[in-house]
């Protein structure tokens, strides 16, 4: 992530286009910000969600609000709640997202 090289940006979170995503279960909202490094999202997501897929990309995860499940692809599972955050690596374990309630993050990637 090379942040020094970026210009100040102010994001302006209702003037970003909204995308829908179904999950096995549940759906999740996603807000992009593409970045030249990186990118920044505000996911929102069902109740009962379910990632459709395994993914092992890094993230940094910052839980707004509700209760973010972690599961990983050898039956652990994580969770984060309210004001908590989680920093996954890259290519470190196959994890993917799930929720009980509905849940708000801003996650980087």
């Amino acid at each position: 992530m090379e942040i020094k090289t970026l210009e100040n940006l102010a994001i302006n979170w209702e003037n970003i286009p909204t995308e829908k995503a179904n999950g096995i279960t549940g759906f999740v909202l996603a807000k992009t910000i593409e970045l030249p490094a990186f990118k920044i999202r505000e996911l929102s997501f069902s109740e009962n969600y379910e990632a459709d897929h395994w993914c092992e990309k890094g993230h940094i995860i910052y839980v707004i609000s509700g209760e973010l499940i972690i599961a990983y692809n050898d039956g652990t599972h994580i969770t984060i709640p309210t004001g908590n955050s989680l920093i996954l690596g890259d290519n470190i374990s196959s994890h993917k997202a799930k929720t009980k309630t509905e849940t708000q993050i801003l996650i980087i990637d």
